[in-house]
């Protein structure tokens, strides 16, 4: 009577196990996979693949896996990868992923246009206060590629100073006190716009809603020395929309504990074209100047780069 019973325990445990074998349990469906930053790098800059050395966060903007669009931040790790809190859930259909710096502005859509805030300085110090702004070119993403890199752009000018004495003052203590940047017919831009992230080539990165300005004013202590091969000032500035005929600097110097003023003559790229500062270029101003005036030497015009050797805010 026992082996009856064991006999059919046993039974009923091979049926359990029969069916467990051959019930498969259904997956659960996929409804899509998080957006993954692999690498920021900015152009001019070398590539890295975790962060940059001057870039530690970045916000993006795209849809998510609910056709919503969102603005998440990534940052960058103790680990050298770049992370976000809340990494957007992305569906099957693709998005452009945009991206920008600095992360303290949320984007506005307007009429199919995608921007941010943009504050440029009328006003700045040796130091370089003015915010680096920088976008990126749009990138796919979708669940099935989900892992995305960006290179960034910068929006602004670099214009560079490259201000020495003269021998005939190697005796005379100068000092650079202030730099006024002047535009005879109101070419520069300063105050309060937008920069642009979408639209097809120039859009991309202009700057719009600024206003026309006449000067943008540079102070601090600079001692001047008889050589130098590199900049010695260096500031960030709007680019400008259209050819400024005459563009002059003047040179605030103290010499030998009196104040003097020092203005160029009238600075173009070339006679016939003028001047134009495009976005991401660098352009270095080389002035002499002695006891009595500030001489403009020539201008050289870089694409803009990093150097260890610049002292400005961001992506320099």
């Amino acid at each position: 009577m026992r082996n009856l019973y064991n006999w059919g325990l046993g039974l009923a445990i091979c049926s359990v196990l029969a069916a467990c074998h051959t019930d498969e349990i259904p997956e659960v469906a996929k409804e899509g996979a998080t957006l993954e930053l692999e690498s920021v790098s900015i152009l001019g800059e070398n590539s890295t693949k975790g962060a940059t050395t001057s870039v530690e966060a970045v916000k993006l903007y795209l849809q998510n896996n609910n056709s919503t669009w969102v603005n998440p931040e990534f940052t960058t790790q103790s680990n050298g990868t770049w992370g976000c809190t809340d990494a957007p859930i992305l569906g099957t259909s693709e998005t452009d992923v945009y991206a920008y710096y600095p992360t303290s502005e949320n984007v506005t859509s307007s009429s199919g246009v995608y921007s941010i805030p943009v504050s440029i300085r009328s006003t700045d110090t040796f130091a370089g206060e003015q915010v680096d702004y920088l976008y990126a070119d749009p990138v796919k993403a979708s669940k099935n590629s989900q892992v995305v890199s960006l290179t960034l752009k910068h929006a602004l000018t670099k214009v560079s100073f490259q201000i020495y004495k003269s021998t005939n003052a190697s005796d005379e203590k100068l000092t650079l006190t202030k730099i006024e940047i002047r535009s005879n017919t109101g070419r520069l831009q300063t105050g309060t716009g937008n920069m642009r992230l979408n639209g097809t080539g120039a859009e991309m990165g202009s700057l719009t809603g600024l206003a026309g300005s006449s000067q943008i004013v540079l102070t601090g202590s600079q001692l001047l020395e008889t050589s130098l091969t590199q900049p010695n000032v260096y500031c960030l500035v709007a680019p400008m929309n259209a050819t400024e005929q005459v563009l002059s600097f003047r040179l605030t110097v103290n010499v030998d504990g009196v104040e003097r003023e020092f203005e160029t003559s009238s600075i173009s790229s070339s006679s016939s074209t003028g001047v134009k500062w495009e976005a991401g270029k660098d352009y270095v101003y080389k002035i002499r100047i002695d006891k009595m005036e500030g001489t403009f030497e020539g201008v050289t015009v870089y694409d803009w780069q990093s150097s260890t050797d610049q002292d400005t805010s961001v992506g320099i």
